[in-house]
């Protein structure tokens, strides 16, 4: 009896690259892609983060490549965006990315300019969290 298949993970998880191909044509139909540094470099077939923000940003139109305590990267069209990690003392990373992409997401409906959208997403990740476990904090008024 064989082993049944585990279900697919997350694509720095996935060695075999089954995906790969499949997930660049997807990526031409999408206005935008948020993504941790090894995923990024995954997608693009690099190392190099740089390289990986080039290449992906020929695919899709914005491209955000969250880069832990180095804060965050971005291409739009030919210009490049770099904003800096707040300094804090984390409790639980889990969730800091599905939080930079809500704060990134909330503020591109509201802000007029593309560098104050990626900084102020560094806001919620950053935010002292009294509880572990991601976004449990932010059911609290005062850290949303």
């Amino acid at each position: 009896m064989s082993k049944p298949a585990s279900p697919p993970r997350s694509t720095q998880r996935r060695p075999e690259n089954l995906w790969a191909n499949d997930v660049k044509a997807v990526l031409q139909s999408v206005d935008g892609l948020s993504a941790n540094e090894q995923e990024a470099c995954k997608l693009a077939g690099t190392s190099d983060l740089d390289t990986a923000l080039d290449a992906l940003s020929r695919l899709v139109p914005i491209v955000v490549i969250k880069c832990g305590a180095q804060g965050a990267i971005a291409k739009r069209g030919k210009d490049r965006f770099h904003a800096a990690s707040l300094s804090v003392q984390p409790v639980d990373t889990v969730g800091a990315g599905d939080s930079f992409n809500a704060g990134f997401l909330h503020k591109s409906f509201a802000e007029p300019t593309f560098r104050t959208v990626l900084n102020m997403a560094m806001r919620p990740p950053a935010s002292p969290r009294p509880v572990p476990a991601g976004t449990e904090a932010f059911r609290d008024r005062q850290h949303r």
